[in-house]
């Protein structure tokens, strides 16, 4: 059984800010019409159902709140709707801005009354916060206590009008310190602090990583990628360096990384290849094999040590 760890599905335009996508885009964006804008945002659930068919046996929602910088905002309602439409394929993390008054509420509202499994996809980046700031401590103490991990995109993104400083991984060290019974997932192994998600999910037993966003960061679509590239030629561009960093026997936690897709940008099919079919690559640059045991952990097994689906996987 796969679980897809880490997906998104929101609406363009109802979930969208338009002035700040605007404002967030590089400017050789900013003349695509509006039906360029709903082609590259717009990402119904549909699609990713078709997409998941015979790949994925559940999927875990994730939520975002980027209303004032990526300009996109989730509904936990809307969430919560999906999976009740798709009890068999889907279930969510609910989101909030954990720095504002009453996050702590809703979170519990959401898990206790909603069917939420998880807290997230928070991003100190995109909402301006640091993680470790106590304004999140009581969300943090709310999922602590009703035993379900928050979902943190530790690392900082490429939008233009957040802060790099904010999307600080080792942060994520302090509040694995002050909060010991909380699982806490590092989204897409840190991008791109990769090494330090590493020594964060190696020195603490409640710190996970998911490898989602896999295919995109990859370069194993052949199509922009020679295959003759060697896989750690770009190591910081290249998603196969920090996956092998972390698989090695000399540093990491195999058992502590868990696998996602992430959102319509990147494709299942893809991502699951870069995983199912990474001894190829390294055997034809002469490396060693990763076993296979690991491999089909990480798909199917490492997952329940922290998300708890119940009877619904």
């Amino acid at each position: 059984m796969i679980v897809d760890c880490h997906m998104h599905s929101w609406l363009y335009p109802g979930h969208a800010n338009k002035p700040a996508m605007l404002a967030a885009m590089p400017n050789r964006r900013k003349n695509w019409t509006e039906e360029k804008y709903k082609q590259v945002w717009d990402n119904p659930i549909e699609g990713y159902l078709e997409e998941s068919k015979g790949l994925v046996s559940k999927s875990i929602l994730m939520g975002l709140c980027a209303w004032n910088t990526m300009g996109i905002n989730i509904p936990n309602e809307y969430m919560a709707g999906l999976a009740k439409q798709h009890p068999d394929k889907l279930t969510w993390c609910c989101c909030v801005d954990p720095t504002e008054k009453g996050a702590a509420q809703e979170v519990e509202k959401c898990v206790k009354q909603m069917g939420a499994v998880g807290v997230g996809e928070l991003g100190p980046a995109y909402g301006g916060y640091f993680i470790n700031d106590e304004r999140c401590f009581p969300v943090f103490e709310k999922a602590q206590e009703l035993g379900v991990p928050i979902v943190v995109h530790a690392g900082p993104v490429q939008i233009r009008t957040s802060r790099v400083a904010h999307g600080n991984v080792l942060l994520i060290d302090d509040v694995a310190l002050d909060f010991p019974a909380l699982k806490i997932v590092i989204c897409h192994l840190g991008y791109h602090k990769y090494e330090d998600a590493a020594l964060l999910i190696q020195k603490h037993e409640n710190v996970f990583a998911d490898i989602s966003w896999l295919d995109t960061l990859s370069g194993l679509d052949r199509s922009f990628i020679p295959r003759y590239l060697p896989a750690v030629e770009y190591p910081y561009y290249n998603m196969l360096h920090p996956l092998l960093y972390c698989l090695s026997q000399t540093f990491g936690d195999t058992d502590k990384l868990i696998w996602g897709s992430d959102w319509k940008g990147a494709s299942i099919k893809r991502s699951l290849a870069v995983i199912t079919g990474i001894n190829e690559i390294l055997d034809a640059h002469n490396l060693p094999q990763i076993p296979r045991t690991t491999i089909d952990k990480i798909l199917h097994e490492n997952w329940k040590k922290v998300f708890n689906l119940g009877q619904t996987a």
